[in-house]
């Protein structure tokens, strides 16, 4: 195979951190701002250092490594420094998570965002890692120039390569984007207005075919029906090839924003006011701009890239939609939201059933007998792993498992193994990937122990998070009507084998609640306003609210009990061992389902995160964990927004916090996982009726 060709980039990188571009609010398809402008990551089949473990992986098989030992191989040359140093995560039950959620049937790796450095000055990545480098484009597509006229980015390309003066036939000094003047070179200025579909789509806002349906149909702005504006032809010319010159001036009216601006066509003379512009209807496309081709699998001969990735028409598909595209900044927080799954590593001795466990065994006995040609002894242990896949299939019933209770199922693993294994079976991991102790004795004897079957001091822990994929508009696990999400590859499911993930190590304390107690309370007369509240609210829910109360009334008053315990700990630690709650991150184990009952938190920091490690297992010493306890319930007692808080009858988004505001429970939306909702004081430290009355009086 020929070597592969880089083009000698100098200036197109960007140092981007892998927990930003692998988070909430960053991803394939999301845009990020750089020094040079909004660019759109990429799907993952465009990204550098999967397609070198595909690389390997091809290799593996061409210099003939037998099948069972090329995962092995794939893991080791990955981490050579030639091929980038790419670590591949172990996390089997993250890996059995995905391929069941989003039917990746032959998903083999897991990997990690490699370390890529860029230079300080010449902005060149180190050590010949463009291969590895993750790539992108530029979104919005349209750019303008001091004259305020305003072109699609291979129309300025394509102009600046034909500049004889330029004497760049293939583009190699336009980027940043460029034009010329007649007696110099200035920098072109990039669009702030895209279109967003809450399908996920997002197109570059087509200015010349906006501009002739204003003046062929006026009134139509006032229609409640989307316009189908994409399939009209621009002002001047045809959509091969457009006379348009598009030109947004500005008033010198006292008007804002939009409302005193101008939109005009030089070619024709049309013209028409951009009042309104926000609030315009259109009928989504379907574009797809994060799947376009970026590279030339690394035959990169020339600076601009693939041509494709310049395209005014980028991948498209039929948009199911109802409902109109939303007129948005570059800048808004509605452009993009990432769904994440984070997993804790378990060995498999934690999550896997006795039967799942014998057959690991017998598989690797019976390749072993095979390597030795002990034809025999692999019959017989053939034999007996058929019998144990036909009784594993016989114990389990064949149905589809909804999203939601495959979450509850993946907590329960982890809450089983948490709070009934027994220490030494918890700690089997050789690397100490989950290292714990269990403190529980340090409240024996005081008037803690009966709220807690367990506390657990969680020395060492691994998190791995994976993007399962993202929405625009509103949250993919919002609760409005009609909302999809989109894929972070653009393949077909079950041909994506390489999928990107993080991995930070950290430390944490669990709590698991004594399940007795916590059935006593259910006969508590402190649950009855919570209990009224919800069955209110969910008679006045609409489209929007109607799944958050439903999730509220499923986990009912458990839900609010552990996950306030969760905040009152959290903000606690800020006065004890001084990690701000931005810092903190809280994992709730909470079901009523009798398969899956759990009652639980866990409290945890990462690296990376302000203050040091060993601060939070400090809190679990004897003394230590109860004034923790209990300096944060008597904290709780007191809010500066009461009377008004604690009498609330509902507050916060969707007025599914009672007893609970800003200045007593709420933490860093970063660090909830409930977006700060379900939440109540009084279930837990009313003087009367609150789980941890005892405790304050």
């Amino acid at each position: 195979m020929a070597a592969k060709q880089y083009f000698d980039n100098t200036q197109a990188n960007e140092a981007i951190s892998k927990f930003k571009l692998l988070s909430a609010y960053g991803g394939p398809g999301s845009i990020v701002h750089t020094a040079y402008g909004s660019i759109i990551v990429s799907c993952i089949e465009e990204w550098g250092f999967l397609k070198k473990i595909l690389d390997i992986q091809k290799d593996a098989v061409d210099t003939g490594v037998k099948e069972k030992n090329i995962k092995d191989y794939v893991v080791k040359q990955a981490k050579l420094e030639r091929n980038g140093n790419i670590g591949i995560s172990n996390d089997a039950r993250l890996l059995e998570s995905l391929i069941n959620r989003k039917g990746l049937t032959e998903l083999k790796y897991l990997v990690l965002i490699p370390d890529i450095a860029v230079q300080d000055f010449s902005n060149k990545i180190k050590n010949s890692g463009n291969e590895l480098a993750i790539n992108s484009s530029f979104m919005p597509k349209v750019f303008f120039d001091k004259s305020k006229h305003y072109k699609f980015y291979k129309e300025w390309y394509n102009e600046w390569c034909k500049n004889k003066k330029n004497d760049d036939k293939y583009g190699a000094k336009f980027f940043p984007p460029k034009y010329n003047t007649e007696n110099s070179i200035s920098n072109l200025t990039q669009d702030n207005i895209v279109l967003i579909c809450d399908h996920g789509h997002i197109s570059d806002f087509p200015w010349s075919k906006f501009l002739r349906w204003r003046n062929d149909s006026p009134m139509e702005i006032n229609s409640e029906k989307p316009i189908e504006l994409f399939k009209s032809q621009p002002c001047c010319g045809t959509e091969d090839s457009s006379t348009s010159i598009i030109k947004i001036t500005s008033s010198t009216a006292n008007a804002s924003g939009f409302d005193g601006k101008w939109l005009k066509c030089e070619s024709c003379g049309k013209q028409t006011s951009l009042k309104g512009l926000m609030s315009v209807k259109i009928k989504c496309p379907g574009h797809k701009p994060w799947e376009a081709i970026t590279s030339n699998n690394g035959e990169l001969k020339y600076h601009s890239g693939n041509s494709n990735s310049r395209s005014k028409m980028p991948p498209l598909e039929n948009c199911s939609s109802t409902k109109a595209m939303k007129v948005a900044l570059t800048t808004g927080n509605n452009l993009y939201y990432s769904r994440m799954l984070s997993s804790i590593y378990m060995p498999d001795e934690l999550f896997l059933d006795d039967n799942t466990l014998k057959l690991n065994t017998l598989k690797k006995e019976f390749e072993l007998a095979m390597d030795n040609e002990n034809l025999d002894e692999a019959m017989r242990l053939k034999s007996i792993m058929t019998s144990l896949i036909e009784e594993s299939q016989n114990n389990s019933l064949v149905q589809e498992i909804q999203d939601s209770e495959k979450d509850i199922r993946y907590r329960f693993e982890e809450y089983k193994a948490l709070a009934l294994k027994d220490e030494d079976e918890i700690n089997v991991d050789k690397v100490e990937h989950l290292k714990v102790k269990d403190v529980t004795a340090n409240i024996s004897g005081s008037n803690l122990e009966k709220y807690f079957s367990r506390i657990l001091r969680i020395d060492n822990m691994k998190i791995t998070s994976a993007q399962l994929d993202f929405s625009r508009v509103v949250p993919v696990d919002s609760d409005a009507d009609n909302i999809s999400s989109k894929n972070i590859f653009s393949s077909k499911p079950d041909s994506v084998q390489v999928y990107p993930v993080v991995e930070n190590y950290g430390e944490g304390i669990f709590f698991s609640f004594n399940e007795e107690l916590i059935n006593e309370f259910s006969n508590s007369k402190g649950i009855e306003s919570l209990n009224e509240n919800l069955y209110e609210l969910n008679q006045k829910s609409d489209t929007f609210s109607e799944g958050a109360i439903k999730y509220g009334l499923e986990n009912n008053w458990q839900l609010y009990l552990v996950h306030t315990f969760a905040h009152l700990i959290m903000r606690e630690l800020e006065f004890k061992c001084g990690y701000p709650t931005a810092s903190l991150s809280e994992r709730i184990y909470v079901s009523n389902d009798e398969k899956y009952k759990m009652y639980g938190c866990m409290i945890y920091t990462a690296e990376g995160a302000e203050g040091s490690m060993g601060g939070l297992i400090a809190q679990t010493r004897p003394d230590n964990i109860k004034n923790l306890i209990l300096s944060a319930m008597k904290r709780s007692t007191i809010c500066n927004s009461d009377p008004l808080c604690w009498e609330s009858d509902g507050q916060g988004l969707f007025e599914l916090n009672f007893a609970s505001c800003f200045s007593c429970s709420l933490v860093s939306e970063t660090s909830c996982e409930h977006r700060n909702i379900y939440l109540d004081r009084r279930i837990l430290v009313d003087e009367n009726n609150g789980f941890f009355k005892e405790l304050i009086k």
